[in-house]
């Protein structure tokens, strides 16, 4: 078989790799073309090619394709047509992985890195072997003998790696949420609906699916899922009281936890429950959670000064993670929303705006943003700034002692930033000078 690994990010590199030492037949491609490019390609070893088109597929049998090339790209579209077999670079992990490896897939519009993450760290805290990849992780196919000596994988999977895959067939799947988002790669909501579902296709009757009861495309499809089903937040799998309960048993207190939030608590239910059927004793699970906190730019307090608490979201990049932060607040909060553009509906926020005393919106959707929630009755608590350096000032002036500023910014950050992380700490420096008496309102 003639393998076309396409796209030559880290992703495509690790599988290029994995079929090289396989001794299979394998080209290499990319649409783009530049200095960096030509030197991957050059330390790879393989015939490739560069600001590709379709005629790259001539003799190819199978494209393994990276997440970040949508559909719509020529090759793709060509591919297609041609009856030519694309999987993903997670798919095609999956395959030389083999049988001996019990897999527990993750996948959701928001909370999938932390639910791996809080996994991943009770199952260390239980002693229980383990190897984490996917999609905020490591490339699958770049880790595969660490995969197996561990015997379990925990597999961060997209709705962009999910779409290439067909009948994983995962012990334990679970779908945190579906909310609109990444509709500038999927045709339509719904395509993106039906690619995170594609997580329980082929699971058996023994097999383990989660679901949350807040999400409506998880909960509707739950009738028909072939595995267990297990639905977090209703029942015995639930937070009552300020309990976390799975399966009808006790863990702990929500107040006992180091990070806050229904949606995180709800998070740790999911980790705790792929964990128990993995092999995870209470008490291990109970360690993990205890001893878990978040990682970055996710609902991280920057700093504290004159009675204002700057918390930094940057993660959030979408409406529904937005709706999940403002949710976990009761003083009011001065939210910076904004960054590049995706077309995205904000919407959902609507219901959540009266606990807002300003709403800064920045960057290139920002003043579409702004629009929109104008239209929508809320100019007298909105604010354009050009950059986030002008929001971060705006805020500051604005926020009163109580109050939270919020970096939320329900947007991708590539107007400004080479991602979330980069814009969180561009945050973090920006509100410490602001608490030195730097900072200065824009205009």
């Amino acid at each position: 078989m003639r393998t076309l690994v396409y796209g030559l990010g880290e992703s495509g590199v690790a599988a290029t790799r994995a079929l090289i030492e396989r001794g299979e037949e394998v080209r290499a491609a990319d649409a783009n073309d530049g200095e960096r490019l030509r030197e991957t390609l050059a330390e790879l070893g393989v015939e490739g090619d560069l600001a590709a088109g379709p005629e790259v597929l001539s003799g190819t049998d199978r494209v393994v394709v990276s997440p970040g090339v949508p559909p719509l790209d020529p090759v793709l579209r060509a591919a297609h047509e041609r009856g030519i077999l694309v999987v993903s670079e997670v798919a095609l992990g999956l395959e030389l992985l083999g049988p001996g490896v019990r897999v527990a897939a993750v996948t959701g519009t928001n909370g999938k890195t932390t639910v791996v993450d809080m996994l991943r760290a009770v199952l260390d805290a239980s002693g229980v072997p383990n190897a984490v990849a996917g999609n905020s992780w490591r490339a699958l196919t770049g880790c595969l003998e660490e995969v197996r000596r561990a015997g379990i994988l925990i597999l961060e999977v997209s709705s962009f790696q999910l779409h290439y895959m067909r009948h994983p067939g995962f012990e334990i799947a679970a779908l945190l949420n579906v909310r609109p988002d990444h509709l500038n790669w999927h045709a339509s909501f719904e395509e993106y609906a039906a690619d995170k579902l594609r997580v329980f296709e082929d699971q058996r009757e023994d097999d383990l699916a989660l679901v949350s009861a807040r999400d409506p495309i998880g909960r509707n499809a739950a009738a028909d899922l072939a595995a267990e089903v297990l639905v977090v937040g209703e029942g015995e799998t639930a937070i009552r009281d300020g309990s976390l309960l799975l399966r009808g048993t006790h863990l702990l207190d929500a107040g006992e936890l180091r990070f806050a939030g229904l949606h995180n608590h709800e998070n740790a239910l999911f980790a705790a429950a792929a964990a128990e059927r993995l092999g995870a004793a209470p008490e291990g699970i109970v360690a993990g959670l205890l001893a878990y906190g978040l990682k970055s730019h996710r609902m991280q307090v920057v700093v504290e000064r004159e009675g204002v608490t700057y918390v930094d979201d940057s993660k959030a990049t979408n409406p529904a993670a937005v709706v999940a932060a403002l949710g976990s607040f009761e003083s009011p909060v001065v939210l910076i929303l904004g960054g590049s553009e995706k077309d995205t509906d904000f919407s959902e926020l609507l219901p959540l705006l009266g606990g807002c005393r300003a709403v800064v919106c920045q960057g290139e959707a920002g003043p579409r943003i702004a629009a929109s929630l104008e239209r929508e009755g809320w100019g007298g608590i909105v604010y354009r700034a050009r950059d986030l350096s002008e929001a971060v000032a705006q805020a500051g002036s604005r926020a009163r002692p109580g109050d939270v500023v919020l970096l939320s910014p329900g947007c991708a950050s590539f107007d400004q930033f080479d991602g979330y992380a980069e814009r969180g700490e561009a945050f973090g420096r920006l509100v410490r000078g602001l608490a030195c008496g730097r900072g200065s309102v824009g205009r």
